[in-house]
């Protein structure tokens, strides 16, 4: 009976580049030639996909870092858990959902893990000893040999400094997101840094203009409100959210103090998550594609079920771009 690395060893590809051909992945970049190679070399060794295990009988867990209540308070990890969700299920995959925590039990006939958020180094090493194909979604950990997918945070940053300063505008203070791992470590979020050496290198910066706190639109509120208190008429012309739960408080705050967004202090979040396009006004911010990170995740997680052999791990990295709305000019 022909195995997939059968015919990817006859046809001179590898066997995740088979999986994905013989399940139409369109989003496969191949040539049309190596497409019928592989289909060729399939109808050779009469491969049938009745003969092996189908998808439909595997069933995949989530593992959230956060809890139910914290998903829905900052929609961007709800996102990429559907985003993970829809590619599932169009490939006949099941789903078991898991938050903040996991064990043996839970994780008893998966055939993968895709765990979502900032695992600290104890759930890491938990997780790899399960030996089972995993994915984390939105922390950098290929250096623990441990496929990622992840967003291009610096190219992000210093587009949203690009964008101010070509606006004339280089009064800008940060409203800076703290997130801990599971384990209470602060995680080591790489906007700040980008940020600030961004504005330094322009000798831009100012250490007063950033505020720190929890990622959700109540913390947002409270930046904005210390911010206006401490500065009070030498506020910045513009502020950097590294959130846009964050931004969506920080508006709360402008608006009770009578502050003109974005004539008198311009505004930029980060995520573009589905609300954002609906404030008052529309939110300026970094567009973070969260579902094809959870398909990225889910298609990567499939490759290693499918091949069942060990693959050198990977880091996907998402592009992000600017979205232009009425809380910066225009």
């Amino acid at each position: 009976m022909a195995t997939i690395k059968d015919i990817a060893d006859r046809a001179g590809v590898s066997s995740a580049t088979v999986s994905r051909v013989l399940n139409y992945d369109q989003s496969l970049n191949v040539t049309e030639e190596t497409r019928r190679k592989i289909f060729q070399v399939a109808n050779e060794l009469q491969y049938s996909k009745a003969h092996r295990k189908q998808p439909q009988q595997k069933r995949i867990a989530i593992v959230q870092w956060v809890d139910e209540a914290d998903e829905l308070s900052d929609l961007y990890y709800l996102s990429i858990r559907m985003g993970v969700e829809e590619a599932a299920a169009e490939q006949g995959y099941s789903v078991i959902r898991l938050f903040h925590s996991f064990g043996a039990s839970e994780l008893k006939n998966v055939a993968g893990i895709v765990a979502i958020g900032k695992f600290g180094d104890h759930q890491l090493k938990e997780l790899k000893a399960y030996r089972l194909p995993l994915v984390i979604i939105d922390d950098d950990v290929l250096e623990r040999d441990i496929n990622c997918v992840v967003s291009d945070f610096t190219n992000a940053v210093n587009q949203v400094v690009d964008f101010f300063i070509s606006h004339h505008i280089e009064r800008i203070g940060m409203l800076r997101g703290v997130e801990k791992t599971s384990e209470g470590n602060e995680w080591p979020d790489p906007r700040p840094h980008v940020f600030t050496t961004a504005l330094k290198r322009l000798d831009l910066f100012n250490p007063d203009w950033v505020f720190e706190g929890a990622f959700n639109p109540t913390s947002g509120e409270a930046m904005m409100d210390e911010a206006l208190a401490k500065l009070d008429d030498h506020l910045p012309q513009a502020f950097f959210a590294t959130s846009d739960a964050l931004a969506i408080g920080a508006l709360k705050s402008l608006r009770r103090a009578d502050i003109a967004v974005p004539d008198r202090v311009a505004l930029i979040g980060f995520n573009d998550i589905s609300i954002a396009k609906y404030l008052e006004p529309p939110l300026t911010t970094v567009h973070v594609d969260t579902e094809a990170m959870g398909h990225q995740a889910f298609y990567r997680l499939s490759q290693l079920i499918e091949n069942a052999v060990p693959e050198l791990a990977q880091k996907i990295t998402m592009a992000t771009h600017l979205i232009i709305r009425e809380s910066t000019p225009q």
